[in-house]
C-alpha cells in the first residue's frame, strides 16, 4: 500500500544512530542500507562498500570476507541488523561489519530512519481542526470532515512527507505545509475580502491530499507506482471526487470550481498543472503554495537538511541566490 502507514511500537528501541558513531564504538543495531557496491582491494581481497542511514544521516561501512550469505543480508534498499565496530579510516569513522541479518520493515518505526518535522504533530492537527471549523459552507465542511475525521486517513496524513527532495521532504512535512498554506490563505482573505474564503480554505487543506498515496516511506522516501504514473494532483482529484460521491448531494458546479482551484495549484503546465489557474482563488492558492514551498526549500538547503544541492536550488529559482553560509565563510576568512 502506498503512503506512510501508522508506525508500530518497535520491538526494540534503536540505540545507535549514524551521527553518534565514534571510533571504538561496538554496534549492534538496525540500519537502512542505501547503497552497496562490491569492490576489490589492491591485494585482490573482495569487500563490500556500503552507505548506511537513519534519521540522523549517512555513515560509511565496509564488510570484508564476503560470502553469498553476507551479500544477501546486505542488499541495497533493505534493512539489516548489523554488528560490528567503528574504526577510523582517513580520519573518518567507518563501521566495519562483522555480522548482518536482513530485517523486515514491518516491525520498525520509520521515524527512526527518516527525518521528521520539528513541529509537534498534535499541535499541527489542532491548527488543521481550527481551519475546518472556520469553514461555514456546509458542503465544504462535509467534504473536509470526510477526510480529516477519518481516523485511518489521518494516521497516514500526519506522517506523509511533503516532497522527496525539494521542500518539506520529511515525515510530517505534508501536514506542516498544508497548515502553513492555509494560514497564508487566511491572512490573504483579510487583505482581499472579495475572495471566496470557504472555497479557498477548503482548497488549501485539500490541495496536496494526493501526496498521501504519492510516496512510500520505507527507509527512504520514494514514489509509489501511483505517484510515478499519475502524480499527486491527479491522485488528489480522484480522492476528492470519490469523497464527493460518497457523502452525496454535493452540488456539481461548486465541486467543479473547487476541483479547478485544487488541480491548478502548480500554476504552470510545465510545473505539472493540468490547467492554468483561471479564478482569483486558484491564483491565490498557486502563489501561496509556491511561496511556502520555495521559502521552506531555501532554508532547508541553507541549514543542510534538504537533499538538493545549492546549484540545483538556484536552478529551481531560475536565478543566482545569495547563500548565507558562503557569506559566513567569507567573513571568517577575513578574520584570520
Amino acid at each position: 500500500m502506498p503512503g506512510c502507514p501508522p508506525q508500530p511500537v518497535p520491538e526494540q528501541l534503536k540505540k545507535h544512530f549514524t551521527s553518534d558513531l565514534e571510533t571504538g564504538t561496538v554496534v549492534d543495531d538496525v540500519f537502512f542500507i542505501r547503497q552497496v557496491e562490491e569492490k576489490t582491494a589492491r591485494t585482490g581481497r573482495k569487500y563490500l562498500k556500503l552507505s548506511l542511514s537513519d534519521r540522523t544521516g549517512i555513515a560509511a561501512a565496509r564488510a570484508w570476507d564476503v560470502t553469498e550469505g553476507l551479500r544477501e543480508n546486505l542488499a541495497g534498499d533493505t534493512f539489516a541488523r548489523i554488528r560490528g565496530r567503528v574504526e577510523s579510516y582517513r580520519r573518518q569513522p567507518q563501521l566495519v561489519i562483522e555480522r548482518a541479518e536482513k530485517v523486515s520493515s514491518a516491525g520498525l518505526d520509520q521515524r527512526d530512519f527518516l527525518p521528521s518535522t520539528y513541529r509537534d504533530l498534535d499541535e499541527l492537527s489542532g491548527f488543521l481542526e481550527y481551519f475546518i471549523t472556520e469553514v461555514f459552507d456546509e458542503d465544504y465542511t462535509r467534504l473536509l470532515e470526510s477526510f480529516f475525521r477519518d481516523q485511518r486517513f489521518m494516521e497516514r496524513f500526519r506522517l506523509a512527507p511533503g516532497d522527496i527532495r525539494s521542500h518539506h521532504a520529511y515525515l510530517g512535512g505534508l501536514m506542516e505545509h498544508t497548515v502553513s498554506v492555509a494560514t497564508l490563505c487566511q491572512h490573504t482573505v483579510v487583505q482581499h475580502p472579495r475572495l471566496n474564503r470557504d472555497q479557498l480554505t477548503t482548497a488549501a487543506l485539500l490541495h496536496d491530499i494526493g501526496k498521501v498515496d504519492e510516496f512510500i516511506c520505507d527507509g527512504r522516501i520514494r514514489y509509489s507506482r501511483e505517484g510515478k504514473l499519475l502524480g499527486h494532483v491527479l491522485i488528489g482529484q480522484r480522492m476528492i471526487e470519490s469523497r464527493m460521491q460518497t457523502i452525496g448531494d454535493f452540488p456539481g458546479g461548486k465541486g467543479l470550481e473547487l476541483l479547478h482551484v485544487v488541480i491548478s495549484h502548480h500554476g504552470e503546465l510545465e510545473w505539472g498543472a493540468p490547467k492554468l489557474p483561471q479564478s482569483a482563488e486558484a491564483l491565490v492558492l498557486h502563489h501561496l503554495d509556491n511561496l511556502d514551498a520555495k521559502i521552506k526549500g531555501y532554508f532547508e538547503i541553507v541549514e543542510g537538511r534538504g537533499d538538493v544541492s545549492w546549484p540545483e536550488m538556484q536552478n529551481l529559482f531560475r536565478r543566482p541566490l545569495s547563500e548565507p553560509r558562503a557569506a559566513d565563510r567569507d567573513r571568517k576568512r577575513k578574520n584570520f
